[in-house]
Formats: structure tokens, sequence, C-alpha cells
């Protein structure tokens, strides 16, 4: 199970750069008598159209992930410096988006997976972070990801069963492409948008695949070849790590099912937002029952806020605060 939830973590964390994923096709219209007396007249808002060269440039200040169960802890903190996605190409289906950024913190890992305990800290700094969107044109919904991962992390071990000696705290380096393709769009809006609407959050399956390469793989492969310390199936996925290859030794498989979540989102109004990018009109989106909340702004073409608890849709991700710091969208 911990296995299981650890993946989880680092699915959540790809998906990371995808939070302003929009576009969901089906919505459930609620009786006007049910609705609060605060909440404006109707005014829908179209799915948007974008154009080769649009930008849109994200703030995200702090993204923490945690599990912590008895005798199992992971935390992870997070932040990411400016987040600029740039509109790269347009076919009659789907939007193609770039991305560069990087991304500094730190994790904490106490756990057992079966070999005894391990007890870990990591700490990394400008990770660099770059890759490719493909979204659905009609709901602007997520098709797939490209991502790489670059960069040094410093890794203190102060306690595991695999090595007779204790382990200086080493930079690693390690650079790791991803391809994450989904069935079926994954999105949090409905267009055309409205208030007063609910709208679920719509199943699709997750599929993960890519490498992970390290010069480090290279030599504790080479020294469990001498004298083998490492069980024998994680040695197989040495040096070069396929993704796919080592999710399957761990038991979940490379695809991950999201189920559908009846009513996951409630259009509450419409109010004017403030955010680096500027003042705008959005629509306050609800998520989860109150336990985060997107603003998304037909002026800027996209969400402009998203901030709370959204474990309940992305794995662990207890908490996340992003916000438009600029677009050049007209």
């Amino acid at each position: 199970m911990m296995k299981k939830k650890f993946m989880g973590i680092v699915i959540g964390a790809m998906l990371i750069m995808t939070f302003f994923a929009v576009g969901i096709p089906a919505q459930i219209k609620i009786s006007n008598k049910l609705l609060p007396t605060s909440l404006p007249a109707s005014s829908q808002a179209d799915v948007p159209v974008w154009e080769q060269g649009d930008t849109w440039t994200y703030q995200i200040d702090n993204v923490t992930l945690i599990v912590n169960e008895t005798g199992k802890l992971f935390e992870l903190y997070l932040t990411i410096n400016d987040l600029p996605l740039t509109v790269s190409g347009v076919d009659a289906t789907t939007y193609s988006l770039d991305y560069a950024t990087t991304m500094s913190g730190h994790a904490k890992i106490k756990t057992d997976l079966g070999d005894g305990l391990i007890d870990a800290l990591i700490t990394f700094n400008n990770v660099k972070i770059s890759g490719n969107i493909i979204r659905d044109k009609s709901t602007l919904g997520v098709k797939s990801i490209s991502t790489v991962f670059s960069g040094r992390f410093w890794i203190n071990v102060i306690q595991q069963p695999y090595i007779p000696f204790k382990i200086p705290t080493l930079p690693f380096k390690i650079t790791i492409n991803t391809t994450s393709e989904f069935s079926t769009p994954f999105t949090m809006l409905s267009f055309p948008l409205d208030t007063g609407t609910f709208w679920n959050l719509t199943a699709t399956n997750l599929t993960v695949n890519g490498e992970m390469r390290s010069l480090w793989f290279y030599f504790i492969h080479f020294f469990n070849s001498i004298k083998e310390f490492l069980p024998p199936e994680i040695d197989a996925l040495l040096p070069v790590v396929n993704v796919k290859a080592a999710l399957d030794t761990l038991g979940t498989g490379n695809v991950f099912n999201v189920p559908m979540i009846p009513g996951a989102f409630f259009c509450l109004n419409t109010e004017s937002v403030t955010v680096p990018a500027g003042p705008y009109d959005a629509y306050n989106i609800t998520i989860m029952n109150g336990t985060a909340r997107c603003f998304y702004a037909p002026a800027a073409g996209n969400i402009i806020k998203l901030t709370g608890n959204i474990q309940d849709l992305i794995p662990f991700i207890t908490n996340v605060n992003m916000e438009l710091k600029s677009t050049n969208f007209s």
C-alpha cells in the first residue's frame, strides 16, 4: 500500500504543472430556487480561442505534498519559479504549449519497504523542468504531458538497510524524462461556464512512460555486481531505469485510474479578483465542497488563481497557491 501511495506522490508531482487544465463536457444545472440570493444573473463564458504565441506566466508560491501514517512519513515542500506557458502550435483539434522553469524545495522520507527503515532528508535548488502539454481545443483538457526534470539533489541518508556503512551526504544528479497520457482529457472546468452550475470530475486513465538516468545508477549497478546488496528486482532496473518497468516492479503498473467524482466542482458566482497580472472579473469555482477554489477569467482566457487543498483530485497535494503573473492573451 505504501509503495502505491509513493507512486501517487510521484504522479502528483508530475501533474503540478497542469493544475490549470480546464474543460469538462458533462454538467448538471441546479434549480435557481436552490441558489444563494447573492448570485448574479446568469452569464455564460464560452471556451476561449488561443493563438500561437499566446503566453500565460504563473507564480507558484507553495506546493505541499504529505503522506503521514503510522511509521511511514513522506513530506515534500516545493516552490516553483515563474512558470511560463506558451502556445507553440495549433492544429484542427489541439493546442501545444511549451514550458520551462526551475523548482526548489526539500523532502523528508521515513518508511519501511520491507527490508528495514529508510530515513532520509533531500534538498534541491533550481532543478530544471521543461516540457510540452497537449490540450484539447474544444474543452482545453490536458491530453498529454511531456516533462524533463534535470538537476542535483543533496541526499542525507540517516538510516538505510541496504549498505553496511554510513552514506555521506552527496549530490545526486539525475535526469528524468516522462510522458503522461490521459485516455480522456484531464479537466477542471466545464464550458460553457455558468454560475450556479455543478459538474463532475470525469473519469480517465493516466499512462506514464519514460526513463531515469544518473551516473550514480551506474556506480550502484557496478558495485552491486561485485558484492550484492540490492534485491535482484531492483538491480535489474539499473543502470537506466525504465519508468514502466520500475512501476511494474513496485506492483502498481504504469496505468493509473482517476475515478469520476460527482459534483466535484461548483461555480458559485462571479467576482472581481486581483492577481499579480492585475484585476479580473472571474468565475469563482469551489472544488470538493470548498477545500480549494479556482478562478477563471474570460479576459485572460485561462484560470488566474488556484488555492487550497486538492488532494482529492491530485494525490496527497495538501496545499497549493498559484496565481497568474502576466499574460499577452487578448
